[in-house]
């Protein structure tokens, strides 16, 4: 790496081009400078050291009230919204977060505009104005927060966690804030404290600034000192608690929780020394490794063989200054629920075995040479705006130095450190949660206080503690030595990994490419080729030179009539199918993963598979996979031994069926429990492509047990007619690529497949024009614990690709939309927490998307006041100013065309246009030649003709989903309630024409 040094030399991949520099400056602030030439995007991240743990007793939420606070107005730029909506003219965006000791603030925006949003964003840091104006409408911003966090579970059983926690350390303290704890009957006594605790908090020695742009390096040198040098100096207030979060008093507990969801899950979790005490070292991630493992003979591969256990994982979940949160995560299926105890106690057992070896340095080394793998062929790089971030929060934990390669190292074998840390994974020490919908009834009941259940006063979940003794977990033990299954024989601590690579050789010769061929811009990137045609598949494949990585994906989907001619069981049966394979390989499959690579075979309405990671051991994943598929479903099939009993192996399936039913049912059950966006999303889809199946429908299908016969049939039947496409991208040659490809689809021929004939492609539902259909459904009703109500707006434009100019003013429109919405609705209005003006596509279909989430209005009103924003955006459509016109369309354009920083995103590009069988690989240069003639009336045009609410071609769609809140508030007239409802309208209903294919190209020779 081309490395400028100015205090230190920062260590870096050997592939990475960029220059660094580290400057100290004057008033303390510490940063990481990136200059990379060929950047279209620049990022910034600057993290604080000072975090929720820092609010004062007196106002819980401060620290997360005050990040919002600096976003509405400076002295220097004192406009609300002038931040945001300069990065949004300039192809930007922005965000921040409050964690337990840290805030951290963060943008991306075009290169060449990065002075620009640096200078305001410096002045977050130099001289917030804490608008008295804003203060109390941010409050309500920051209540809707909680409100929108009080239904969800993650939120709920943080709270609980918190409950846990010594009352004289803050974790335990609520600190998302809301009206009562900000103090909303004094709001301008709250601004003091804010402007207080600032000048407390926000100094420049408790701030690490990262800064990544294309300017040389010494003019992000220059542009950083002159921004940043005025930042007010001081360190800060150094971390000091009165106690540990959970002092040996409050360990030693199991803690029973309710969820909303139908969820079940076991948590077991022990304190241990803070990440920051050897962070070369990393001991708790070595426990991870081994605690961790789902190879054969791993725990979780002996209590899933049980079909207890869905998912297991270990490591921390949470790292303060002072101590961290070792935890071993286990979701559980419903027959793991009613062995909790034995799982328990295996997982004891399993704890003892990896400290019965002790620390190994082998062990230790693989761990080792495997991160350097990791470090040293990173996949390309992050976002500009996320590697900032990271970089930033690295410089807190690391020499500067090692701010990059510090999360990768391990570079200290200190066995006596790993020893301690094994010694602290005992009963005694830990804290055990469980988390199930089955407590609900006797955590509600009457007299559940009297039996030691108690509510979280947050967010409402009960939960109950008890002590966990030595005599209890010993109890657990021996019934599960006395058990017939499973034998603690079967546990055995993981082997060396086979999956490791070795072979990094790049297969493409980049110094003899063109330019085109090496180049990494979406308009310029030369498109795969086409190495096999037939009428059973279609071969695609580009050998990489670009991103000189030795990585490959391997993309696959198999078009079958199954989801159209099967009905509902053929498809669970088909999902269930994929899961099962998927199941049955995880021990073989894990050591893959750990070692860079992934797979995935999943079935929507087509059935998808993909393999990628390192190239070198990638053939004998996608081997392994494609092997699983064709055993699963013939050991299915010669599942009955004489007689009609099970074979030992037909017995294993079936439990593995039986299993990712039960899963998949509780899957679809927790609908209801979604947020309402993702319910109204979810109805959309309903609406937008008829002939869709329900939820409802594949819930009927699997209330009843299924059989081994009844999946493989479906299976078989899915795959008696098939087309099937495949994409190799990466580093391969395309002989390789063709070896890769044939494997596959002999494998899907090998599962009987014959040529399908035709594939039939989704139709999207042509809403009438000059009209309004509504959808409305009453999700409080179903889950009176959902407060919150959801509006979606859809506004039909119609088809992509029929008018060049139509489709770059929409694109331009919706940019501007976004931060215009966003500004009225959330920011003034406050009418909730999830507010978005964003692109809607449907297959080939776009159109305009307004979402609103929140409990202020029911969706009715909410409509009327999405209305009336739509109706101002016109007006500020037609007042824009010839400049603020030029930096959208620009923005846009700039947005489009840039570089791809990651080898997948190219590949994803490329994949997009395969699935669609569209093959317009040149596509996105085509449609920004349009933006070059875009003329302001273009947009304003399109607004009245398609958008506004006297537009005689406006096609609206309102999804209108109802919480709690709504009370008994509902749309009026016609109204889809039910999908009957909506199948009924599709009856009569029109459809947009099927989108044009490209003709094929001519195959070349692999």
């Amino acid at each position: 790496a081309a490395v400028a040094t100015a205090e230190v030399e920062i260590v870096a991949p050997p592939n990475d081009s960029r220059t660094y520099r580290v400057l100290a400056l004057p008033n303390g602030l510490q940063a990481v400078l990136a200059s990379d030439a060929d950047a279209d995007v620049a990022g910034v991240a600057l993290s604080v050291r000072c975090g929720t743990f820092q609010d004062t007793d007196e106002r819980p939420g401060l620290a997360h009230f005050h990040e919002h606070m600096l976003f509405l107005g400076t002295e220097k730029y004192p406009k609300e919204g002038e931040y945001m909506k300069y990065l949004s003219d300039h192809g930007g965006s922005a965000n921040a977060f409050t964690m337990n000791e840290f805030t951290t603030y963060y943008f991306k925006v075009d290169a060449q505009d990065l002075e620009g949003a640096l200078d305001r964003f410096a002045q977050f840091f130099i001289k917030p104005t804490f608008d008295p104006s804003c203060v109390e409408r941010e409050m309500k911003a920051v209540d809707s927060e909680s409100t929108n966090y009080s239904s969800e579970d993650t939120w709920r059983l943080m709270q609980i966690l918190k409950a846990t926690a010594s009352k004289q350390h803050p974790f335990c303290r609520f600190d998302i804030g809301n009206l009562s704890t900000l103090g909303a009957q004094d709001p301008m006594g709250t601004r003091g404290e804010l402007i207080a605790w600032n000048k407390e908090h926000y100094q420049a020695g408790a701030m690490k600034l990262c800064v990544f742009g294309r300017d040389s390096i010494d003019e992000l040198e220059r542009t950083v000192r002159e921004k940043f040098c005025p930042v007010r100096d001081g360190q800060g207030k150094q971390f000091k608690y009165d106690t540990l979060p959970w002092p040996k008093e409050r360990l030693g507990r199991i803690v029973s929780c309710v969820p909303l969801m139908e969820t079940r899950s076991i948590s077991i979790c022990w304190p241990l020394p803070p990440g920051t005490t050897y962070p070369f070292a990393k001991p708790e991630t070595y426990l991870s490794m081994l605690l961790g493992d789902e190879g054969a003979g791993s725990l979780r591969d002996v209590l899933n063989g049980e079909g207890w256990v869905d998912q297991l994982s270990a490591g921390p979940s949470f790292d303060f200054s002072d101590s961290q949160l070792f935890a071993i995560n286990i979701t559980l299926t419903p027959e793991g629920e009613a062995n909790r105890e034995r799982i328990l106690a295996l997982t004891f057992e399993y704890i003892d075995m990896v400290r019965a070896e002790g620390p190994q340095e082998s062990r230790f080394k693989e761990f080792a040479s495997l991160q350097e793998v990791n470090f040293a062929h990173k996949e390309d790089f992050p976002a500009p705006d996320d590697f900032a971030m990271s970089t930033a929060m690295s410089l807190f934990k690391y020499p500067a130095q090692q701010a990059l390669r510090g999360p990768f190292a391990v570079d200290e074998w200190r066995p006596e450190v790993i020893r301690e840390y094994m010694d602290t994974l005992t009963a005694e020490n830990c804290i055990i949660f469980l988390t199930s919908i089955g407590f609900n009834d006797i955590a509600t009941a009457d007299n559940a206080a009297s039996t030691g259940w108690k509510v979280e006063p947050w967010y409402g979940a009960p939960f109950k503690e008890e002590p966990l003794g030595e005599a209890t977990i010993e109890r657990w033990r021996r019934e599960a030595r006395e058990a017939a299954d499973p034998p603690l024989d079967l546990l055995r601590l993981p082997e060396p990994n086979r999956f490791i690579p070795t072979d990094f050789v790049l297969r493409g010769n980049a110094d003899a490419a063109s330019p085109k061929e090496v180049s990494k811009l979406p308009t310029v990137v030369t498109p795969p080729a086409l190495i096999s045609a037939s009428p059973f598949s279609r071969i695609w494949h580009k050998t990489d030179l670009a991103f000189n990585t030795p990585r490959a994906t391997v993309l696959a989907q198999v078009h079958s009539m199954l989801y159209d001619a099967g009905g509902p069981l053929a498809v669970v049966l088909m999902r269930i199918f994929c899961s099962v394979v998927y199941d049955d390989l995880n021990s073989v499959a894990y050591d893959a993963t750990v070692a860079g690579l992934s797979y995935q075979l999943s079935f929507a309405d087509t059935l998808t598979m993909s393999v990628g990671g390192f190239n070198h051991r990638l053939p004998d994943l996608l081997a392994a996979v494609l092997e699983r598929m064709t055993q699963v479903l013939t050991d299915c099939e010669a599942s009955e031994a004489e007689g009609g009993a099970l074979t030992e192996r037909g017995q294993e399936l079936l439990d593995r069926l039986d299993v990712q039913r039960q899963l998949l049912l509780q899957d679809y059950n927790n609908f209801t429990r979604e947020e309402p966006w993702s319910v109204g999303s979810y109805f959309m889809s309903q609406f937008m492509l008829p002939s869709s199946w329900n939820i409802s429908e594949y819930v009927k299908a699997l209330q009843e047990p299924l059989t081994l016969r009844d999946m493989a049939k479906e299976v078989r039947a899915g795959f008696a007619k098939a087309q099937v496409e495949v994409l190799v991208h990466g580093n391969v040659t395309a002989e390789e690529s063709g070896r890769l490809a044939n494997q596959l689809t002999q494998a899907v021929q090998g599962l009987g497949a014959s040529t399908l004939e035709d594939v039939a492609k989704r139709k999207v539902t042509k809403l009438p024009a000059a009209s309004e259909t509504i959808f409305e459904y009453d999700l409080g009703a179903e889950n009176p614990a959902q407060e919150n109500s959801c509006t979606q707006n859809i506004y039909q434009v119609g088809p992509t690709g029929e008018d060049p100019t139509r489709d770059a003013a929409l694109s331009v429109l919706i940019n501007i939309a976004g931060t215009s919405a966003y500004e009225r609705l959330r920011t003034q209005e406050q009418l909730g927490y999830i507010v978005q003006a964003d692109v809607w596509v449907d297959q080939h279909v776009a159109g305009l998307s307004v979402v609103v989430q929140g409990n202020r209005l029911a969706p009715v009103d909410a409509d009327a006041r999405m209305e009336a924003w739509l109706e101002s955006f016109g007006r500020e459509l037609e007042e824009m100013s010839a400049e603020d016109f030029a930096n959208n369309v620009q923005a846009v354009v700039n947005a489009r065309t840039q570089r791809y920083v990651r080898q997948a995103q190219e590949t994803n590009a490329h994949w997009f246009e395969i699935l669609s069988r569209r093959y317009r690989f040149d596509k996105l240069a085509r449609s920004i030649e349009a933006f070059d003639g875009l003329k302001q009336s273009d947009i304003v045009a399109l607004f009245h003709e398609r958008i506004a609410s006297t537009a005689p071609k406006r096609r609206k769609f309102s999804s209108r989903i109802l919480g709690t809140s709504a009370g008994d508030k509902k749309s009026d007239g016609h109204v889809l309630r039910t999908v009957q409802d909506i199948r009924a309208y599709h009856a009569t209903g029109d459809v947009y024409p099927e989108a044009v294919c490209a003709p094929l190209p001519a195959a070349a020779a692999a």
